[in-house]
């Protein structure tokens, strides 16, 4: 089959990651794959004036002058197909597919104005994406005849309720030759890891409260966070580690003891599978789909995301038995990779897509 996919702009997040992944597999599975991306990001506040957003695009439109493809960020994932920046998400600058999967809202509505010839068309639902956004947009892209597939029971019960939307519930995979740890080395004492994130969403605060709170009861604990930059103000005793590349997010993750994750709401919520699949025991709140692939208090510490203290109650009974700390973190890292297995995800993305 031929394949579009249709991104708002090429950036290095968890969700792009998932995207990339079923490009590359799929084109490895014989499908002749494209990525298309606008020179100039889509306006994620159509009908709203929101001045930081234009500068954004101005910015966006000047480094294509000046650097043309090299605009791709550093450290992005791998990737083997073709990717195109076109000016505009039309037609004349799409070519003749199979199928063309718009992969966030803002794409959701030039792929449903595509013509027939662009191929059957798909909606591949990440989260549900009201951050920085006009919201009755967002709402309004989950109701167009599109179909849909989601990568939670979280997110297929969303649209369900809220909209009255049908979707299919596939489960992304995880990569193993990226996520992995063969030796894993506990640390006396132990290190305690987060991620800092610019969206409200991440909860960024209660992460930083809770490391603030053990390093009170716990002196001799590390802490650790990394991101793409730093957003937040973070403890002087934090490491903080910018922009990881895959190898060094995998170093991360396998050298911590525990993952804080303080997130209030998500789509999926990867970054805790990818510490379970390094042997890192996560502590995280329970939201999105943790409660999918995690069981508490046997492959994970679940927290109640309405309690100032619940991760902040995980760590500290992780801390204070570091022979159940091992005991998860061994249990989960058998469990998610067998449950987040990108053999059986593609075959199912494959076969739905063919429909």
């Amino acid at each position: 089959m031929k394949i579009n996919f249709i991104v708002p702009e090429i950036s290095r997040t968890g969700g792009m990651n998932i995207i990339f992944q079923y490009a590359n597999r799929l084109l490895e599975r014989g499908h002749d794959v494209e990525l298309y991306s606008p020179i100039i990001p889509f306006n994620l506040h159509k009908n709203l004036i929101k001045w930081y957003y234009f500068k954004y695009q101005v910015k966006s439109l000047l480094k294509w002058f000046r650097y043309g493809r090299r605009i791709i960020p550093k450290n992005m994932y791998p990737y083997k197909f073709k990717i195109n920046f076109v000016p505009i998400m039309l037609n004349m600058f799409v070519r003749d597919a199979d199928v063309s999967i718009a992969t966030s809202w803002p794409t959701s509505y030039p792929v449903y104005n595509f013509s027939p010839s662009k191929g059957r068309k798909y909606y591949l639902i990440q989260d549900y994406e009201i951050w920085n956004a006009n919201v009755k947009l967002v709402d309004r892209s989950y109701t167009l005849p599109l179909k849909r597939i989601v990568c939670s029971k979280h997110m297929q019960n969303l649209l369900c309720e809220k909209f009255g939307s049908e979707s299919e519930l596939i489960y992304i995979g995880l990569d193993r030759n990226r996520f992995y740890n063969d030796n894993k080395a506990y640390n006396n004492p132990p290190v305690i890891t987060f991620q800092d994130h610019s969206l409200a969403n991440k909860n960024v605060g209660s992460a930083i409260y809770t490391c603030e709170k053990l390093k009170k009861e716990y002196p001799n604990v590390k802490f650790r966070a990394f991101g793409v930059k730093k957003y937040h103000n973070l403890p002087d005793f934090v490491e903080f580690t910018e922009n990881p590349g895959d190898d060094a997010l995998t170093n991360i993750y396998s050298t911590s003891d525990i993952f804080l994750f303080s997130s209030r709401y998500e789509g999926f919520g990867s970054p805790p599978s990818e510490a379970m699949a390094c042997k890192c025991a996560i502590v995280a709140n329970k939201v999105a789909a943790i409660p999918e692939y995690s069981e508490h208090m046997k492959t994970a510490i679940h927290a109640d995301p309405n309690d100032k203290d619940g991760l902040y109650k995980g760590a500290k009974f992780l801390l204070d038995n570091p022979v159940k700390l091992r005991e998860i973190s061994e249990e989960a890292y058998v469990h998610i990779r067998d449950f987040m297995n990108w053999d059986n995800s593609i075959i199912h993305f494959e076969n739905f897509i063919s429909k």
